[in-house]
């Protein structure tokens, strides 16, 4: 690898290929806890495929094999293949963030199975590097259609004592530094949220809604009037090896927005078995259904960090007209 070339990929589960890894849930998730993901992203990628028929690899789980590179030139240029699934084909949205803004990625890709799809970004789109450049791909659409089939009323009265499915992610983010580029400069704990202390419960890594008056609680639900300004906590709890310098942001359906005090992101400091609670906003933009899912960008200095957060489970937001 020349200094002009930088290159991360991942693998699915089915074994190791040359310089490829599958992506897997922290060493603090059990073996129980991690089954149960598996199941809720199959359930996901059932809920937003139509006409599923056989299988892609290891029904089980989404294994998606990944490179990602930035060219001398400057271009991302990166390749993506379905390898395991419940189904022969899923859609996601590619998202690329440059110093911690969203740029222009392209629209949604359908992957079928075993198939490599390409597609990359331009030096003039990616611009000036200061800090790093991040790329993950979302599940696509943003709402489950099991989901999108239902009113407010209907769905709070299916999931409101479980999760709704599509809220999973299904790929961690990728960082890559060019040369010159450094991490976000961290003179002070002005500079973001500190972590608190140590929970008293066991809590998921998730973004979900600030609902109810004088008592609050937490929801993976919401709804509002279009125009309402809806509130939302973003908790993360590192295990061991899931501290460090973080750059926390959030997409509503897919757009990046101003959710922490009117900015797009705030640096976090996240340390090893403290958690980690951001509070934030978003106005309900329309009519329907929204998808609020929130990123944890890695801050480690060089190529990619020893050790990745985990994806942030996502929540829905229904606009009253």
């Amino acid at each position: 690898m020349t200094p002009t070339h930088l290159r991360a990929s991942t693998h699915s589960g089915r074994g190791r290929a040359a310089g490829r890894s599958w992506w897997a849930p922290s060493p603090r998730w059990s073996t129980t806890m991690l089954a149960a993901w598996r199941a809720v992203v199959l359930v996901a990628a059932l809920a937003g495929v139509a006409g599923a028929s056989a299988p892609c690899g290891q029904p089980g789980l989404i294994g998606l094999a990944r490179t990602v590179e930035l060219t001398s030139a400057g271009d991302l240029v990166a390749s993506l293949t379905l390898t395991d699934a419940a189904v022969p084909s899923l859609s996601v949205l590619p998202q690329v963030f440059v110093d911690g803004l969203a740029v222009a990625a392209g629209g949604p890709l359908a992957l079928a199975c075993g198939e490599e799809v390409r597609w990359s970004v331009p030096a003039g789109r990616i611009g000036r590097v200061e800090h790093a450049v991040h790329w993950t791909v979302l599940p696509w659409p943003p709402v489950a259609p099991t989901v999108a089939a239902l009113d407010a009323d209907e769905a709070l009265a299916r999931y409101g004592d479980r999760s709704p499915p599509g809220l999973y992610p299904w790929s961690d983010v990728v960082l890559l530094r060019p040369p010159g580029a450094r991490p976000w400069p961290r003179a002070s704990s002005a500079t973001g949220p500190e972590a608190g202390g140590p929970p008293t419960d066991l809590v998921d890594d998730a973004v979900e809604w600030v609902v109810g008056g004088g008592e609050r609680r937490h929801a993976r639900l919401s709804r509002g009037p279009v125009g309402a300004t809806q509130r939302f906590v973003l908790r993360y709890l590192p295990g061991q090896l899931g501290g460090g310098p973080l750059v926390a942001t959030c997409l509503l359906d897919d757009r990046q927005v101003p959710a922490f005090d009117g900015r797009p992101f705030v640096l976090v400091d996240a340390a090893a078995g403290r958690l980690v609670a951001l509070e934030g906003d978003v106005v309900v933009p329309g009519p329907g259904w929204h998808r609020l899912h929130c990123l944890l960008l890695s801050d480690d200095p060089g190529e990619r960090p020893t050790a990745w957060p985990r994806p942030l489970v996502a929540a829905y937001l229904w606009g009253d007209p």
